[in-house]
């Protein structure tokens, strides 16, 4: 009796190990794609925190011109508040290039833990459905003789 119910039990085994394994991944799964929204949130703050560091330096340059009573309008103000704002654009870019491949390696890995749940889930039937192929087949052998 012993021996007839252990195919059944290391089946019963291999699922439950898959489905374990399977919520495991999810579980990481569902924490990557929090991470990538936090990193999401993180880009949103920085952009802002060097629009307002924009706006300020904008503000300062042009409060130092006026006191010193330099046009705001000259070509060469006009140029330097030009440069000022393409340097903030460019490092705010630079910067969100680096938040966005950050989430983006995250919802990757967010994808790849998903897919290794559904696969262990699959890969603990499948190795159920051989463990009791297997315990039948010794047991028509054990019976032949």
């Amino acid at each position: 009796m012993a021996a007839e119910s252990s195919p059944l039990f290391g089946a019963v085994t291999q699922v439950m190990s898959g489905r374990a394994q399977a919520k495991q991944l999810g579980r990481e799964a569902l924490m990557y794609q929090k991470q990538a929204k936090d990193v999401d949130l993180q880009a949103l703050q920085a952009s802002e925190r060097r629009r307002e560091e924009l706006r300020a330096g904008v503000a300062a340059w042009t409060a130092n011109r006026s006191a010193k009573g330099l046009s705001l309008d000259s070509p060469s103000g006009i140029a330097i508040e030009k440069e000022l704002r393409r340097q903030s654009v460019r490092d705010e870019g630079a910067e969100n290039l680096g938040f966005k491949n950050q989430a983006y390696a995250l919802r990757s890995s967010a994808y790849m833990r998903k897919k290794g749940a559904s696969n262990a889930n699959l890969s603990g039937w499948l190795q159920a459905g051989g463990t009791l192929m297997d315990g039948a087949s010794n047991a028509i052998s054990a019976g032949r003789k």
